[in-house]
């Protein structure tokens, strides 16, 4: 299977490199309208106010820190065939730094997007991949949160600004599951 099939490889998060892979946006700003800028007030889902759709973003060079930090995992990792780069798949992947979860930002105006072949079939292979690594797989659409993995998903529901996901073994099976906590809960680690 093309895509993702059997080619993820651990390079500090779920990426694979390879010399002289040079991905650019082009004509895709579609990280500027899934992902909130607090700076600018705009919640998820609702374009920032300085994006010019299809060209990038009017202040690039004074643009928030937020922004500055922010990677395109399709940009990152070259595993991603060109079927995942976000103006056509309406998904954005980000890469947590500890490289402990993979979230796949769905356009909520397209929110079945990630169960749209042949995403949903490689989002499984992610998650079916992901323990050998120590990652986790979600789907987030505005604030709501699924968990992926390899045997079923777990849907979180809207996960509010003071919770956090805590990834735990269930009782009695030893399976991963994934639970919504309270950020200051201890359990969060």
């Amino acid at each position: 299977m093309a895509g993702v099939s059997g080619r993820w490889q651990l390079c500090g998060v779920f990426c694979m490199t390879e010399a002289g892979l040079q991905r650019q946006c082009g004509t895709c700003t579609l990280c500027c309208k899934i992902l909130t800028v607090p700076e600018f007030g705009n919640p998820t889902g609702v374009w920032c106010p300085h994006c010019v759709k299809a060209k990038g973003c009017a202040i690039h060079a004074i643009r928030p820190d937020v922004c500055r930090a922010f990677q395109c995992g399709y940009i990152l990792s070259p595993a991603l065939e060109e079927h995942w780069r976000p103006s056509r798949s309406k998904l954005i992947i980000a890469f947590k730094p500890d490289g402990k979860e993979v979230v796949i930002h769905v356009d909520p105006d397209v929110p079945n997007a990630w169960r749209a072949e042949p995403y949903y079939s490689e989002i499984r292979n992610m998650a079916a991949n992901g323990p050998k690594m120590g990652a986790t797989i979600f789907v987030q659409i505005g604030r709501r949160m699924i968990a992926v993995f390899p045997d079923r998903e777990v849907d979180l529901g809207v996960v509010a600004e003071d919770e956090a996901v805590a990834i735990q073994k269930e009782p009695g099976t030893g399976r991963l599951g994934a639970v919504k906590l309270k950020a200051n809960d201890p359990r969060i680690v």
